[in-house]
């Protein structure tokens, strides 16, 4: 029997979004959307929004894809073509562990929108069905509950507060028998 597959998307489109492989031609306009003064310290401390470490981390989500064969996409609205965040899985370290967490960010012109659980839950699907990953975690300060509704909506259950960044943050964990019930209570 030959072995499965394994593929997570290079671009991927939703109702209303787009997913598009993270390039640094994206670099610009991410570096706008994470630099806006008005997104409260509470979510995003400006600390690690300055325009290099953006582009730094563009840089290193463009090799993580080019390393793993999955990542983050930017989002782009699909009627307007507009850039308007990024979503997608990539790895990483929280507390001591290694992991592969799904991450998002929305320019806050579309908070309350729900682009954020609209992109990330198919970043979830690809991660569970198309690579066959055991287990997601995400995380955020302890403070932002605009992140803490998403991860509830994905489905991601409360695991610990933990430290990361010198900062309070809590971690969440997802399996794929988690989603998968979460996806048949959702009809």
């Amino acid at each position: 029997m030959p072995s499965r597959v394994r593929r997570f998307p290079a671009h991927v489109e939703t109702a209303r979004l787009r997913g598009d492989r993270t390039t640094r031609q994206d670099a610009d306009a991410l570096v706008a959307l994470v630099g806006d003064p008005a997104i409260p310290e509470s979510m995003y401390p400006m600390r690690f929004r300055a325009p290099g470490q953006t582009r730094a981390f563009v840089d290193r989500s463009v090799r993580h894809w080019d390393e793993h064969g999955f990542g983050l996409w930017t989002a782009r609205e699909r009627d307007t073509g507009e850039v308007v965040g990024r979503a997608g899985i990539m790895h990483t370290v929280v507390a001591g562990e290694e992991a592969v967490e799904v991450g998002w960010f929305f320019a806050r012109r579309v908070w309350g929108r729900g682009y954020a659980p609209e992109l990330a839950a198919e970043a979830v699907r690809w991660a569970f069905e198309g690579l066959g990953l055991a287990e997601l975690v995400t995380f955020t300060m302890t403070t932002n509950s605009a992140s803490r509704a998403v991860m509830g909506k994905l489905g991601f259950t409360l695991d610990r507060e933990v430290v990361h960044a010198d900062l309070p943050h809590v971690l969440f964990r997802l399996r794929p028998e988690g989603w998968a019930a979460r996806q048949a209570a959702a009809g």
